[in-house]
């Protein structure tokens, strides 16, 4: 899209981050607010409420700017379900030789008396 004129850049910020910093610490908010990209004025657009933006509506990117196509996530792996402790295995803790516990959350052996894995 071509402009006639001359083009009027912005500084692109989020007011309520520099309020909150002007209020918190003022010199971070003046750091905030000078480290913000400029941009044309017809980059930044009008507020449109979220119910009227359709579900696949993302902003372009600022001119001159790559951006990476989605990546799917990996598939979680299956988790091993967690093996109950043999009958009359139950290790004792090497520090204090106390019995210890079998956590299944962890698959581990764990002594309260010590707070340590065996």
């Amino acid at each position: 899209m071509m402009v006639a004129g001359p083009v009027e850049y912005k500084r692109q910020y989020s007011l309520i981050i520099l309020v909150v910093l002007i209020i918190v610490c003022w010199p971070a908010a003046i750091i905030y607010y000078f480290t913000r990209p400029k941009v044309p004025v017809q980059q930044l657009g009008t507020y449109q409420p979220v119910a009227a933006q359709p579900a696949y509506y993302q902003p372009a990117p600022a001119q001159g700017q790559y951006t990476a196509p989605p990546v799917a996530a990996a598939p979680a792996p299956a988790a091993a379900p967690a093996q109950a402790p043999a009958a009359g295995g139950v290790p004792t803790c090497k520090t204090c030789g106390k019995p210890a516990t079998f956590v299944a959350q962890y698959n581990r052996y764990y002594c309260y008396n010590c707070k340590q894995y065996v």
